[in-house]
């Protein structure tokens, strides 16, 4: 057996299963990042007991503990460094603390690293050999696995799209880079603007933006029309720097549908040459709703493996 913990802006989810995928148990709670890493990890120490207690397994069983987690982080030294939808968490260690708690192998990787990982081994399209995850959530990030092998990095960046800047001269994101992939598509960032626009008194969800978007709201439909437009951007730089077979979108496409695709469709042939773009299947990712659990627990898996 092992454990899978999946650690987000919003919400962090802990579930047992084994090393074929499977899920027999999962909980979740709030990440609340602005009450600081301790009591995160306290609240994370109480959720891990529970799901062990509900799944009937004795932590002896467990024989390892894979963690998602959000970039950008160094696998090496165990810590989470500043993601940049968790304010104030700078080099945060989090395999220490979870190995001396459980006694266990911890392994950690980044949200996008784990969920292409899990697609890989258990998704739709398992073993293929060039493909590509963006997570598509509050933030937004890429897992690639190029010729059958993880891309890692020299320092564990390799994949951090969120980063890549498509418009010096565009808005800000919480990483630091103006105009950035994340700037213009992270969830967050996208519905934070059209909140702003809207003088909501609180940000709304992304959620509510695509609502609004399809009541077609003239303030919606322009913020929508700038976040397609550099989704096509950034997803189209991707298919010609490293030639996939198959992207795989994460929460927001697997919850909007072809709202997303279609436009995509409309819009990739302006920033992509026709032979790449056609060797290139563009789809929500195959593991629905409990990919972070998923993802997590291919960590665990991929690393007892090696």
């Amino acid at each position: 057996m092992i454990l899978g913990i999946d650690i987000g802006g919003t919400k962090t989810s802990v579930c047992a299963g084994d090393a074929d995928g499977r899920i027999l148990f999962s909980a979740r709670m709030p990440s609340l990042p602005e009450r600081g890493p301790d009591d995160w990890m306290k609240r994370l120490f109480r959720l891990a007991q529970e799901v062990l207690a509900e799944s009937g397994i004795d932590l002896t069983d467990v024989r390892s503990i894979g963690i998602s987690a959000p970039g950008p982080l160094s696998v090496q030294r165990g810590a989470l460094l500043s993601p940049p939808n968790m304010t104030g968490w700078e080099t945060v260690p989090v395999i220490a603390p979870v190995q001396d708690h459980f006694g266990r192998p911890v392994y950690m990787n980044n949200d996008a690293n784990a969920g292409v990982l899990a697609e890989w081994l258990w998704g739709g399209c398992a073993g293929t050999k060039d493909m590509i995850f963006l997570t598509m959530s509050t933030g937004l990030g890429a897992g690639i696995i190029a010729g059958g092998t993880l891309v890692q990095g020299a320092c564990d960046m390799g994949g951090e799209a969120g980063y890549h800047v498509l418009d010096p001269m565009g808005p800000a994101s919480p990483c630091g880079h103006r105009g950035s992939f994340e700037a213009f598509c992270g969830g967050k960032n996208a519905a934070d603007r059209f909140s702003r626009r809207m003088k909501y008194p609180r940000p709304a969800d992304f959620r509510h933006f695509m609502d609004e978007v399809r009541r077609k709201n003239p303030i919606a439909l322009e913020e929508w029309e700038i976040y397609i437009e550099h989704l096509a951007q950034g997803i189209g730089n991707l298919i010609m720097i490293l030639n996939p077979s198959i992207i795989l979108l994460g929460t927001i496409a697997m919850h909007t549908g072809s709202i997303i695709f279609d436009e995509l469709s409309r819009r990739l042939p302006a920033y992509t040459v026709p032979e790449a773009l056609k060797a290139c299947r563009i789809e929500a990712a195959t593991l629905g709703r409990y990919l972070g659990d998923h993802a997590a627990l291919a960590v665990a898996a991929k690393n007892m493996a090696q």
